[in-house]
């Protein structure tokens, strides 16, 4: 992460009102105190938030409580790296220059081992194989997902709640891109063969709803792929309240893997792939480094020692997760939508 959202904290923007959310979404229970005093150092929203942690010990998850209001949410994005392209200096170019030069390093190192099939299948969302059909991503972002498997022969759709974001798509790429929820666009029920979804959940207030309609949306024998953060992973066991992956006020529930795979069950979906993911934690770690050294904090070592840290720190964690598969920064969840009414439960690959 550059200086982006520490320069973004200075600049004013309108409150954010809340409301209590005492009740973990997964299992009911009350939620005990995990952070409080918790500041948005990526993109300035003002005020303080608290994210507390599900007791359950199958299920852990995190959300916030009091949560931002759903009207209000939007503010949060006012300076958010979708909105805002800042000028770099010349110290920034060049920790941008070492950061590519060890993504360049990583990848020639990488090849022919896990991690480096994990990056390279994390491109497609892991569907790369897959016969082409239609495709619908929700929470499109830059639109190269969509893109690539358009390039791969599919029919892709897009949506995204944010107007800036689907202008730069359809003028980039010509894309067909929807804005709105997915509930809001009213899409027509068992219409697509794939529903994909890279780090949108953890942005939404009603998370069991958004799967409800993935679920209807979606063909019987359908299938529902998407990534989240995982609040079990090695990033956030290190950095606690500093880990990127928190990002309060925008990220309002924080999946476990078990809680995840709980939420998408009670939609209908049989679950293929339960996993966690190495291959995007670099940039979470340099982040991380950075909320740590936020304005008024003292600067633990230079900046480039911080990019090379976390290019090491995410080749350990893949490793780590070779001895315990929950340690990865993202959780990957495949799930498909039965054939037919009372369809055996399907099952796949789960490492």
């Amino acid at each position: 992460m550059d200086r982006q959202g520490l320069h973004a904290a200075a600049q004013p923007q309108a409150t954010i009102r809340h409301a209590p959310s005492p009740k973990c979404i997964v299992c009911g229970s009350d939620g005990v105190e995990r952070y409080d005093g918790l500041a948005d150092y990526l993109s300035g929203t003002p005020g303080t938030w608290r994210m507390v942690r599900c007791p359950c010990a199958e299920c852990g998850m995190l959300w916030l409580d009091p949560m931002p209001l759903e009207a209000d949410l939007i503010k949060a994005y006012a300076t958010y790296h979708t909105h805002t392209r800042l000028a770099r200096g010349a110290g920034e170019l060049s920790l941008s220059a070492l950061n590519a030069a060890c993504k360049l390093a990583s990848r020639l190192l990488e090849l022919g081992s896990g991690l480096g099939r994990q990056r390279r299948l994390l491109r497609t969302l892991f569907i790369a194989r897959a016969t082409p059909g239609k495709l619908l991503e929700v929470g499109c972002g830059s639109g190269r997902f969509l893109n690539r498997m358009r390039a791969l022969g599919w029919q892709v759709q897009g949506t995204d709640f944010d107007p800036a974001v689907a202008k730069r798509v359809r003028e980039r790429f010509g894309l067909d891109v929807d804005i709105g929820g997915l509930a809001d666009l009213h899409y027509p029920g068992d219409a697509y063969d794939v529903l994909a979804m890279s780090q949108v959940l953890e942005h939404v207030h009603d998370p069991l709803a958004l799967l409800g309609e993935c679920f209807r949306v979606l063909r019987p024998g359908g299938q529902l792929v998407l990534t989240t953060p995982n609040a079990l992973g090695l990033a956030h066991r290190i950095y606690g309240r500093h880990w990127r992956g928190l990002e309060p006020p925008r990220h309002l529930h924080i999946f476990t893997p078990a809680a995840l795979e709980r939420c998408a069950r009670s939609a209908g979906f049989h679950t293929q792939r339960l996993s966690t993911l190495s291959a995007e934690s670099a940039g979470i770690y340099r982040a991380s480094d950075e909320i740590g050294n936020r304005p008024g904090g003292a600067r633990r070592g230079s900046q480039a020692a911080s990019v090379l840290k976390s290019w090491w720190r995410r080749y350990r964690e893949y490793r780590a997760t070779l001895r315990d598969p929950v340690l990865g920064q993202d959780i990957l969840y495949a799930g498909r939508k039965p054939a037919r009414a009372g369809a055996a439960t399907e099952t796949g690959p789960r490492a």
